[in-house]
C-alpha cells in the first residue's frame, strides 16, 4: 500500500492506514441511528432545488452536534459549510458535497436523501 501526496510515495503505512479505518469506521457506527434518522427526516420533507429549508436545517444542526464548525446558509440560502479542526498543513484539505433536494412529482426516490447521509457519514469518519 502506498500514500501518494505531492508525488511522493510512503511505504510501509499499512499499519497506519487500518487504524484509521478503525477509527472512522467506529464513528461512523456511533453515530450510525442518527445518520438514519436524519435520512428518513429528509426522505419525509421533500423540497425542491433551493427550498431545502428544513433538510439545510437538519444536517447543519447534525453537524453542529456531532462538533463541527457549521456556517449556515453559505453563499446560497439553503446551503452551508461546515469543517472540523485546523489542517497542520493548509493546503490539505478534504471536501464533501451533499445533495439533499427533491425532484419533482417523485420526491427523494432519486436518493438525494441517502446521499446527504452518506456525505454526512464520510464527514463524520473524517473526523474521526
Amino acid at each position: 500500500i502506498y500514500i501518494v501526496r505531492r508525488g511522493v510515495r510512503f511505504a510501509g503505512m499499512e499499519s497506519a492506514i487500518s487504524s484509521a479505518n478503525e477509527v472512522a469506521c467506529k464513528a461512523i457506527d456511533d453515530w450510525a441511528s442518527k445518520l438514519r434518522d436524519v435520512s428518513h427526516e429528509i426522505w419525509r420533507r421533500p423540497e425542491l432545488k433551493y427550498e431545502e429549508h428544513f433538510a439545510h436545517d437538519t444536517l447543519t444542526q447534525f453537524l453542529q452536534d456531532a462538533g463541527f464548525d457549521v456556517e449556515r446558509h453559505h453563499v446560497l440560502e439553503t446551503a452551508f459549510r461546515a469543517g472540523a479542526g485546523k489542517p497542520a498543513d493548509a493546503s490539505t484539505q478534504i471536501g464533501v458535497i451533499c445533495e439533499y433536494d427533491a425532484l419533482p412529482e417523485i420526491g427523494h426516490a432519486c436518493g438525494h436523501n441517502l446521499i446527504a447521509e452518506a456525505g454526512l457519514a464520510a464527514a463524520i469518519g473524517l473526523k474521526a
